[in-house]
Formats: structure tokens, C-alpha cells, sequence
């Protein structure tokens, strides 16, 4: 009783809460995208280019990999044979990529190997992040968005497993 009583308070004293964890460890898993938002720089203004209702995931493994997938709302599913007019609405309402990712802190770096524009295969990217209860939120760093405006952008996520 007395051994079981010392590794329970043992246990107890190096108990870290979740909160304090390694952000690497609290990353790990698949999150749902709920918003991605687009702020311009010099103006201020908030745009969501992928609409309201953006789907998609990201998945963080152990070892350090990355992979997301997301879609704008209201994509409309093309009749064959698809035309380059489909192509390019497809295409603009989608982005992906893969890569590694390091954790230093609040510091998301990833390094991508794939992007679904190739702007960014072969690029690393850092972002800031922030978990809170099951929420992720990640704020990209300024830089030129597709359409030439200096712009961050901000995703918020929610975690799925």
C-alpha cells in the first residue's frame, strides 16, 4: 500500500496539464478546418476567399509530417467531359500540400515538398499558433497572397482525433 500510495503522489508531481505540453505533442492528430480568412495588410480588410464554410483537413503525424487538404463552400460538381472553365473553378477553390514541420515554441516552420500551386513546394513557411481547448488557430506570416497584395492569412481548426 505504501509503494502504491509513493508511485501515485510520484505520478502526480510529474503530471504536466495539457495546457503545458509540448506544442508538438497538443498538434499531433487530424483537425477539421472551420474558417480561413485573408487580412490585407496595409488595409486591414478581412476577406474569406474560400467562402464561409470552408471544409478540409490537416493531419500532424509523430514523425513530423504534415498534409492538408481544403475546399471552398459551394464547389459545384462538373459534368463530363470537364471543361477548362470547371478546371479553373476547381482549382481556385482548393488548396493542398504536404511537408515536415518543426516546433519551436509558438512557432509552427514547415517546409513543403508539395503545394497544390507550386509556390510553395520547396519553401519554408513559419506561422504562429495557438491551441485552446480543442481549437487550433494559425496566423501565417505577411507576405504577397496570389493576387499580389501584401496579406496574412488565418485558419482555425478544430481537432477531429
Amino acid at each position: 500500500m505504501k509503494h502504491s500510495l509513493a508511485a501515485i503522489f510520484a505520478a502526480l508531481a510529474f503530471a504536466v496539464p495539457a495546457s503545458a505540453q509540448d506544442g508538438s505533442a497538443q498538434l499531433i492528430g487530424t483537425w477539421k478546418f472551420v474558417s480561413q480568412s485573408l487580412t490585407e495588410v496595409q488595409s486591414g480588410k478581412v476577406t474569406k476567399p474560400y467562402g464561409e464554410k470552408v471544409n478540409g483537413y490537416i493531419n500532424y503525424t509523430k514523425g513530423g509530417r504534415l498534409q492538408f487538404v481544403l475546399v471552398g463552400e459551394g464547389r459545384q460538381k462538373p459534368t463530363l467531359p470537364l471543361k477548362d472553365e470547371d478546371r479553373i473553378k476547381l482549382f481556385d477553390t482548393l488548396a493542398a500540400g504536404s511537408g515536415t514541420y518543426k516546433v519551436d515554441g509558438k512557432t509552427l516552420t514547415i517546409h513543403y515538398d508539395t503545394s497544390w500551386h507550386e509556390l510553395w513546394t520547396d519553401v519554408t513557411h513559419k506561422r504562429t499558433f495557438d491551441i485552446v481547448g480543442n481549437r487550433l488557430t494559425i496566423t501565417a506570416a505577411p507576405g504577397k497572397s496570389p493576387q499580389g497584395i501584401e496579406a496574412y492569412f488565418t485558419i482555425v481548426l478544430e481537432k477531429v482525433e
